[in-house]
């Protein structure tokens, strides 16, 4: 079978997807929960309302049909995921929120997932703006359900995710510039979690020291994971962006952020998880 060469194509065979899981049994229905059982990337999408999930070497292949997928003697996750890789432009990376939510999508179908993905593989996960968007209107949810914070607890949570509120003047009063280009025009700088909102604690949501103060450039290139820094404030750029990218976003390769110890947990976490190393 050919691999997949366009975003409608995935989309295909996520509706064949779509429809095991709606079956209420057959062969459909056993193949998809076998899928979601022993996956090692995933491409999170939304139905329904639902976080849902689907395999790479299922949406990996055009065409494709629940009843016959398991007959492909070729199938092979690598081969789908460098398919993807091209159409998505960038790879699946580990996601502890995505894990998260993955086990509990399980959970709802009835699937008791393996505890790593083939050959003992961790599970990756392409990542989209709407997923992103998606589980952070679900933390905000639980924020604004805590019965243990108060209304203001709560407000400035929620200006909190977006680099507003007291977690904005914090990072202000600690930078008070943008701590790798030096721009002091303060009205422009984005207050930037490290460990992302969606991802922490209501405590480290608030944290100073879980925040840079960047212009919107590098706020942007740190938020999507092209850049990151180690904990001696160096920059790490990811191989996806072109020399001529780096140079027309002001991304320089000397470019340095003054992190204190209080950091590093943070920063290594951004590592881990969100920084796309390739």
């Amino acid at each position: 079978m050919d691999v997949v060469t366009t975003l409608e194509q995935i989309a295909d065979n996520i509706t064949e997807l779509e429809r095991g899981r709606q079956a209420g049994g057959g062969q459909a229905a056993e193949e998809y929960r076998a899928l979601l059982k022993r996956g090692t990337c995933f491409l999170p999408y939304q139905s329904q309302g639902l976080l849902c999930f689907a395999p790479s070497r299922f949406v990996g292949y055009i065409g494709n049909n629940l009843e016959t997928h398991a007959a492909n003697p070729n199938r092979d996750g690598r081969i789908t995921n460098d398919a993807i890789n091209r159409i998505l432009g960038a790879p699946p990376t580990t996601n502890m929120s995505l894990e998260h939510a993955y086990l509990h999508f399980c959970g709802t179908i009835g699937v008791a997932p393996s505890k790593t993905g083939t050959f003992g593989v961790g599970r990756k996960y392409w990542t989209t703006e709407e997923v992103f968007e998606l589980l952070e209107e679900r933390a905000e949810i639980e924020v604004a359900q805590n019965p243990n914070l108060t209304e203001t607890e709560k407000q400035q949570l929620v200006k909190a995710r977006i680099g507003q509120g007291a977690f904005r003047d914090s990072l202000i009063a600690h930078w008070r510039k943008c701590c790798v280009t030096g721009c002091d025009y303060v009205p422009v700088l984005r207050a930037s979690h490290i460990k992302p909102w969606r991802d922490s604690s209501n405590e480290e949501r608030l944290d100073k020291f879980n925040g840079l103060l960047l212009s919107p450039n590098l706020d942007a290139l740190f938020d999507k994971g092209l850049i990151s820094f180690t904990n001696n404030g160096e920059v790490l750029i990811s191989q996806l962006l072109s020399v001529s990218t780096r140079q027309a976003l002001g991304c320089c390769s000397d470019a340095k952020v003054a992190l204190r110890s209080e950091h590093a947990k943070y920063m290594a976490w951004h590592r881990e998880n969100v920084f796309i190393d390739a």
